[in-house]
């Protein structure tokens, strides 16, 4: 039960620890695209499987090659035609629309991958 109990504590400290480093990126994100990209990022909100295309996979590695935070930046203001992903500009701040998009790099499996 220790050995259980310790493995549970680990995994908090690691799920919870992004979260901590940026409370309102996570807040943002929760608040605004985890309903469409999943609570981890990996296109499956509650609201993906209605939306054609699907939302797009943030965990996915072949995503990130050459992906830039201005580029992440710039979906997050403009949206995505083609898709229902809407544009944030006028909705959320300059510094919130920033916040938002530094919080998706951590999506990045190039970033989060300890190899």
């Amino acid at each position: 039960m220790r050995h259980f109990v310790f493995h549970l504590a680990l995994a908090l400290v690691f799920a919870t620890g992004a979260a901590a480093a940026d409370p309102d990126g996570a807040r943002l994100y929760a608040e605004r695209c985890s309903g469409c990209h999943g609570d981890d990022g990996k296109g499956d909100g509650p609201a993906a499987a209605a939306l054609m295309p699907r939302p797009r996979n943030l965990r996915d590695a072949g995503f990130w090659q050459g992906r830039t935070l201005e580029q992440i930046r710039g979906v997050v203001a403009k949206g995505k035609p083609g898709t229902m992903m809407p544009p944030f500009a006028g909705t959320l701040s300059d510094a919130e629309m920033d916040t938002v998009a530094r919080w998706v790099l951590h999506f990045d499996p190039a970033r989060t991958d300890p190899k």
